[in-house]
């Protein structure tokens, strides 16, 4: 009791010095101080008679600047002063000389927080100034103030070269009501667990101080089991190889081109429901994504996914196991449906480490004798690391259910029938299934309370009265997915080996064991089948992609190659030779969808170039201007005419071939400034939005004039809006529509 009480005080304490010295973090909410100004600014604007009038100011440690909104086509109008601040309250005195040819002239001061904004909308990013005064005399006591509602004061008549002193205190605003609790409490919780595990960290520092680093590090990494950390390095070699064409290229695809400009903000990632990830963004490499170091950290992790997986499932120590498996785990063309979105790695394989040590965790402490506190201390820890690895992408429930279940499945070949033995051998990992179910249910009430979603495309609930549909539906996928997909750069041949595998440990399951062994052994089979679904169990959408697989049905094949190596031995030499050859088949693979997916991105950069080239030249273009696009048609598609062998039926979009880069998203990079206001790209007349931009063009005739691309008349502007046409199957669609909801005289094609 007394170290659960000196854990909690050092915990408070040491949470509320890190809570002093770091108070960004823990205001940042939704609420009116979301966004606290770094800088503060001081607008002075000329008013009045201002020919050839202008202020200057003399300190020489602020950022002056005259902005063209500032001079109004006229110069010297006025002159902007800028200054970082803080919540650490900071005196500043700002001198200022008018100038010009009349005698007098007026002004006014505008105090307000920086210009800040969040996708294409403007935050209040406050800042507080406090006893502000002009040569001494006071003007006001305090002012909160941000960019759109700043504290104005006129000057009037201010005689020409004479100086004025301005001075006030500035700093960030700070309240009480504006933390952000729930950050408070995890960290006091967090504190509260290192002060506990005092202890060890002591150790660790004495044995650094008796010992070189380098000496450590070394004991370290030589205490680690030589088949683990020979299997780590061949893996991580063989990813380096296989997706080496990725790293070098660093290929982008659709709107994340964005982000290379301006890293995601963290609101567009809770938005999404993973906050986790949002904080990882916004701490990880400081938001900047770099080819090399992001590839490789991503394959680094891979590689340890695929070791502490082999580790948990109870492979045999053998080297060469561990590497067949670990690379069926990695080097599988599924792989790159998660490499396509670079701005989510190595986060989202950051993740599955979690999840794995959290099982890890759990199952250990589940067996060993151990104290009360012990066992709160690693169960929290437990849940914790799930929450934030659903936090960093909910599909990874997958992981979680097939893992687990896949382990009770491994287990049951240990056990021998008996119910004395089934309660020591199967009970325990109730206390896994117990911290899954908190970590899982922390998850969901965090998206509830705390970081409620504004986009719930991917969390939003599947209704009670779809639930049994859904399930018989999800059933029947499970069994078709590991015999058929119809896709390129998926063999046939590979998904049949693992079919084959999973009959093999079906067929060994019925001929040994006694009924009841048979009985929970295929239930675990079906189980771990099964548990490849679990995302879409809970899903509003039933979605069948690449990603969601590489966490459900990969490491389910995985897991049908342990049991093969584990448990049907005597078929070690057509097994090692049938592993070997999928292992093959996937990496040339990989390289061949990497030659695709570049030979496509360069032609898409190319389609979008001639298409810039074409609006460039249009008599009503104006780069200064703010257009509304409105596309009628799909992307055009090009990476698919590089596949060499298109399936017939395709049952899903491989690997993102449906997803080119955007229209004009190149303008991002080659224009100085952008001259798109929204996007408005292949939806539907019954978007209101859509569809008024589309009444506007017919109205004015020139959807009649209009054709598909490459077409002339495939590209038009007209007024403030920019038409372009991809499908023109569908623009007589939309013709015929709007010509019943509007009708009107058409005008004459020319």
């Amino acid at each position: 009791m007394k170290k659960i009480i000196k854990a909690l005080l050092g915990g408070l304490v040491l949470s509320l010095v890190l809570f002093a010295l770091f108070l960004s973090p823990f205001l940042e909410d939704d609420a009116k101080w979301t966004y606290q100004s770094k800088f503060g600014r001081v607008d002075i604007v000329l008013v009045g008679d201002v020919s050839g009038g202008q202020i200057t100011v003399q300190e020489k440690e602020l950022f002056v600047s005259r902005p063209q909104w500032i001079r109004d086509g006229r110069a010297n109008q006025g002159v902007v002063v800028q200054f970082p601040i803080s919540y650490l309250k900071k005196s500043r005195q700002i001198t200022l000389v008018p100038q010009g040819k009349g005698k007098k002239i007026s002004f006014e001061m505008r105090f307000r927080g920086e210009y800040w904004r969040v996708y294409d909308q403007v935050k209040p990013a406050w800042a507080h100034f406090e006893n502000i005064r002009l040569n001494g005399k006071p003007i006001v006591l305090e002012k909160t103030v941000w960019h759109n509602k700043p504290f104005i004061y006129r000057v009037q008549n201010v005689e020409i070269g004479q100086k004025m002193t301005l001075s006030f205190d500035i700093h960030k605003p700070f309240f009480f009501t504006d933390i952000r609790w729930d950050r408070l409490l995890g960290l006091f919780i967090a504190c509260s667990l290192l002060i506990s595990c005092s202890d060890i960290l002591r150790r660790l520092v004495n044995g650094f101080n008796k010992k070189d680093i380098v000496q450590v590090i070394a004991k370290g990494y030589s205490s680690i089991d030589i088949v683990y950390r020979r299997a780590f390095w061949i893996v991580f070699g063989v990813l380096c190889l296989a997706f080496g064409f990725h790293t070098i290229q660093f290929m982008w695809g659709n709107h994340d081109w964005e982000f290379l400009r301006f890293s995601p903000h963290w609101l567009y990632f809770r938005g999404i429901g993973r906050y986790a990830l949002a904080f990882f963004r916004k701490s990880f490499l400081g938001g900047i994504y770099l080819p090399l170091v992001y590839d490789i950290i991503s394959f680094i992790f891979l590689a340890i996914n695929a070791i502490l997986l082999c580790i948990y499932w109870k492979l045999s120590k053998r080297v060469i196991y561990f590497v067949l498996c670990g690379l069926i785990l990695t080097v599988q063309p599924f792989t790159l449906s998660i490499m396509f979105y670079v701005h989510m790695l190595p986060e989202v394989f950051i993740g599955v480490t979690f999840i794995l040590t959290a099982l890890m965790i759990s199952e250990k402490i589940a067996f060993e004798k151990s104290s009360p506190m012990r066992r709160g201390i690693f169960s929290v820890l437990s849940m914790v690391l799930i929450n934030l690895s659903l936090a960093m992408y909910p599909v990874l429930i997958n992981t979680i259910a097939v893992a687990f279940v896949g382990r009770l499945l491994i287990k049951s070949f240990e056990w021998d029938g008996s119910w004395k033995q089934f309660k020591s051998y199967f009970l325990p990992f109730s206390f896994s299934a117990l911290n899954i179910v908190l970590g899982i249910l922390s998850y969901k009430l965090v998206l509830t309370f705390v970081f409620p979603p504004s986009y719930g495309y991917n969390t939003r609930m599947l209704s009670l009265d779809q639930i049994w549909e859904r399930l018989l539906t999800l059933f029947k996928q499970s069994f078709h997915q590991l015999y058929e997909y119809n896709l390129p750069f998926i063999s046939q041949a590979a998904l049949w080996v693992f079919l084959s595998f999973t009959i093999l440990v079906a067929l060994y399951i019925c001929l040994t064991g006694n009924f009841k062994q048979k009985i929970v052994r295929l239930i675990l089979l079906g189980g771990t089948l099964y548990a490849t679904q679990t995302a879409m169990m809970v899903a509003h959408i039933h979605i069948i992609d690449e990603r969601i697989e590489l966490f459900g049905l990969v490491p389910y094949e995985t897991l049908m190659a342990v049991i093969v190596f584990t448990n049907l031995k005597k078929l070690y030499n057509c097994t090692i030779i049938t592993t070997a050859g999928v292992i093959w088949v996937s990496i040339i693979n990989d390289l061949d969808c990497l030659h695709v997916w570049k030979l496509g991105f360069d032609a898409e950069k190319m389609l979008w170039n001639r298409v810039l080239a074409r609006l460039e030249v249009q008599k009503d273009f104006d780069v200064t201007r703010k257009y509304k696009v409105v596309q009628i048609g799909p992307e055009i598609p090009m990476r698919p005419r590089y596949i060499k062998q298109i399936p017939k039926v395709r049952t899903h979009d491989m690997l993102q071939f449906s997803w080119n880069l955007f229209p004009f998203v190149a303008e991002n990079f080659y224009y100085p400034a952008d001259f798109i206001r929204t996007r408005l790209r292949f939806e539907r007349l019954d978007d209101p939005k859509y569809k008024a931009q589309l009444k506007h063009l017919w109205e004015a005739g020139t959807l009649d004039k209009a054709r598909a691309w490459p077409h002339e008349n495939g590209l038009i502007v007209w007024k403030d809006i920019i038409l372009f046409v991809t499908n023109a199957k569908l623009l007589e669609e939309y013709k015929k529509q709007l010509a019943k909801e509007f009708p009107r005289q058409p005008q004459k094609t020319p």
